[in-house]
């Protein structure tokens, strides 16, 4: 990709997620982004093939700021004992609600909205598996012995788990909620699944 295609690339992509961060991907519309970073609107399908892989690339980055704000405050996962693990999950829990806080449409658009499989969904993914691999990382520690692929679907469920509070409790779906008592609901659940982990016998 030519330096110019590129530099237009970033502009989409930075627009984009304003438009996203603001008001939510269904508010996406092809002649304003391009009136914005001073475009025609057909250039736009020349960088990408359509607005689903625009919405996919700042999905892609929103798991990336994600990320980084993992590495930022934990640093690498050097747990070595259950009670490391554990605490590298609370942690974790921690970093990602208040990440969600902070980016409350980026986050609900990076799981809200659908595509078909193409290399962009794909890219998508990657970048969903490595977060995925923050929760794996502790669990290998806590349950050595375990099949790895049922581990990695322990880890899915564990995210899944913290991910419906964090969306619920942000919507205010249940009923007024502080953010302390987010925090606190967060905690209480996790605490709960880690207590009830399987051995890995029992995961075989």
């Amino acid at each position: 990709m030519s330096p110019k295609r590129q530099e237009l690339q970033e502009a989409l992509v930075v627009a984009a997620t304003r438009t996203i961060a603001e008001r939510g991907y269904q508010a996406l519309r092809a002649r304003e982004l391009a009136a914005e970073v001073g475009c025609a609107v057909g250039a736009i399908y020349n960088v990408f093939p359509d607005m689903d892989a625009l919405i996919l690339a700042v999905k892609s980055r929103t798991l990336d700021e994600l990320q980084a704000d993992v590495s930022g405050q934990l640093g690498t996962d050097e747990t070595r004992t259950r009670a490391e693990g554990e605490a590298r999950l609370m942690a974790l829990s921690r970093v990602y609600l208040e990440f969600a806080q902070r980016n409350r449409r980026l986050w609900v658009s990076a799981f809200e909205h659908s595509s078909p499989v193409t290399p962009y969904w794909l890219d998508f993914m990657s970048r969903l598996d490595a977060i995925f691999a923050n929760i794996e990382g502790p669990l290998i520690t806590m349950l050595p012995d375990a099949p790895p692929r049922r581990r990695a679907l322990l880890a899915r469920a564990l995210f899944s788990a913290v991910h419906g509070v964090v969306n619920l409790g942000l919507d205010q779906k249940l009923g007024s909620i502080s953010n302390d008592e987010l925090h606190w609901q967060v905690r209480i659940v996790l605490e709960a699944a880690l207590r009830g982990l399987p051995t890995a016998d029992e995961l075989s």
